[in-house]
């Protein structure tokens, strides 16, 4: 009875939102919401056809497999076995599939993934957090799901648009599930509401990221022993403006609101982020910057709930605050430095398949079960009942247990990682009605003067690995402030160039042209 309660009042949670595509012919309809009509909708509809056929011998008499799901969040091994456990009652019964769950830290995951991936350690579903569709494609570390999706993964087929299809799809065949879930992206900063309430500090003149140096200034001489701004595992990659990286890689749009000819440029060597360099070294001078920000190996939540740090980067969507309050353990306030828009990539997180699943197909079968189950998704996203959470089923939300929050649950909710979090039931904090806000979100962003473009990266792999390791021996250094940018740009830019960064940028122009020829 419990459980079919759940699935009721999970069922009651779902709202109709629209998936936004990004095929280049659909740029005035994506705007406006006109393209795919209901995803959720679709979702509930293949979900019920689905369900006629759940129990079928054919179906559960399957061969018992271990699906093995890497994620990304902090989470203890054994809250995550008891989430597997709980998640393989339902994949048991109609798939005859258990899951087996890890849940890997922010600054580890690439590094953990790459290895399973390398050395053929069983993997069977992980996110691109990290990694890029195209790069994961053309390196054969992720499968082509278009024969396994009619069959395996028919809801989620029937849910998501041929335009959201086209922004996972590398030489006409798709490597990856897009999830369900805030698609445009704005940028700014995540301060603790205490400090600044103590700082008296008016927000009201902050716009851009250049207005950041008052407020840090204030909670410098408020807070000596607080770092007005921290790192993120020594990184700071959240640039404060409209550009559009293009699908990845080196080459980008400066300003993809404004730039009508689409031009192509090396990022590193823009005066934007000459603009951006100097102001961060400079407020790395004046102590408005953690000195050992690009070596930091701490992630910005925990910096500011120790009270060591007062803000980070952050993007802005609906519920942003109340994510990071939870995650920091602290109440956050969020300050808007870049209106909201979006590119063919902002927002695309996306579900692979594992090059070394043993079986592919049950792989599918279980990504397509967590994007149409509301009570899988729920127990995936936020663990179990009255450990990690109590529901609310009056107002239709979540609570913390007593003696639980974000900063000691342990099994931290990280909803938008996971393929459909607008089943799932959302936060007290977020409010019930989180996933219309996010609709409204999605439809109300600008769009890139290249939206829908899609990048391949194929023919200039070996380019963009000596590029990549050009930039990492700056871009964190630089992103941080701990490099005087007058000495290392010159330096980047150079190596870059040398590395091939020119025949990068050349290759995307040439894709973008092409693409703009055909809208």
């Amino acid at each position: 009875m419990k459980r079919k309660w759940l699935a009721c009042l999970l069922t009651a949670a779902v709202v109709t939102t629209t998936l936004l595509g990004c095929g280049g012919s659909s740029k005035e309809k994506a705007q406006t919401g006109q393209e795919t009509g209901s995803a959720t909708d679709a979702v509930q509809s293949g979900t019920e056809d689905s369900l006629q056929e759940t129990g079928t011998q054919e179906i559960s008499a399957q061969e018992e497999y271990v699906c093995k799901i890497v994620c990304v969040g902090d989470a203890t091994s054994e809250s995550c076995d008891k989430v597997a456990q709980a998640a393989s009652e339902i994949t048991m019964a109609k798939y005859n599939t258990k899951i087996e769950l890890v849940r890997l830290g922010y600054g580890s995951f690439a590094e953990e993934v790459n290895l399973m991936l390398s050395s053929g350690e069983k993997l069977d579903l992980f996110p691109n957090f990290a990694f890029s569709t195209i790069t994961a494609a053309n390196t054969g570390q992720i499968l082509p799901l278009d024969e396994l999706l009619p069959e395996y993964g028919k809801d989620i087929l029937n849910a998501v648009p041929q335009t959201d299809w086209e922004c996972v799809s590398i030489g006409g065949q798709i490597f990856g599930v897009p999830n369900n879930k805030d698609k445009a992206e704005g940028f700014g900063l995540a301060m603790r509401t205490d400090m600044l309430e103590e700082t008296g500090y008016d927000l009201s003149a902050i716009h851009t990221e250049k207005d950041l140096e008052g407020l840090f200034a204030a909670v410098k001489e408020k807070y000596p022993d607080c770092y007005p701004l921290v790192s993120d595992n020594g990184g700071m990659g959240y640039y404060n403006v409209s550009r559009d990286d293009l699908g990845g890689d080196f080459g980008w749009l400066e300003n993809c609101l404004d730039d009508s000819e689409l031009k192509v440029v090396d990022w590193y060597e823009s005066d934007t982020y000459k603009e951006i360099m100097q102001r961060r070294y400079d407020w790395a001078q004046k102590g408005y910057i953690m000195p050992d920000a690009a070596t930091n190996t701490q992630n910005a939540y925990e910096l500011m709930e120790a009270g060591k740090g007062f803000s980070y980067f952050c993007n802005t969507k609906p519920g942003i605050e109340a994510e990071w309050s939870r995650k920091v353990g602290k109440d956050i306030t969020v300050v808007e430095l870049v209106e909201t828009y979006r590119t063919s990539g902002s927002g695309m997180n996306t579900w692979y398949i594992a090059h070394n699943s043993e079986k592919p197909e049950r792989a599918m079968q279980v990504l397509n079960e967590i994007y149409s189950n509301p009570e899988l998704s729920n127990i995936l996203i936020n663990g179990i009942e009255g450990e990690n959470y109590l529901i609310d089923s009056e107002k239709g939300v979540l609570t913390y247990p007593d003696g639980v929050d974000a900063s000691n649950t342990s099994y931290s909710s990280v909803a938008w990682v996971w393929p459909n979090e607008l089943i799932s039931i959302p936060w007290e904090a977020d409010g019930a009605d989180i996933w219309k806000q996010t609709e409204e979100f999605n439809n109300s962003a600008k769009l890139s003067k290249a939206f829908g473009f899609v990048w391949d990266n194929s023919n200039v792999l070996n380019e963009i690995t000596a590029c990549n390791n050009v930039t990492a021996k700056y871009k964190n250094a630089l992103d941080c402030g701990s490099l005087n940018p007058e000495e290392a740009i010159p330096k980047m830019v150079k190596e870059l160039k040398d590395a091939g960064v020119d025949a990068i940028i050349a290759e995307k122009q040439a894709q973008l042209d092409a693409w703009a020829a055909q809208q």
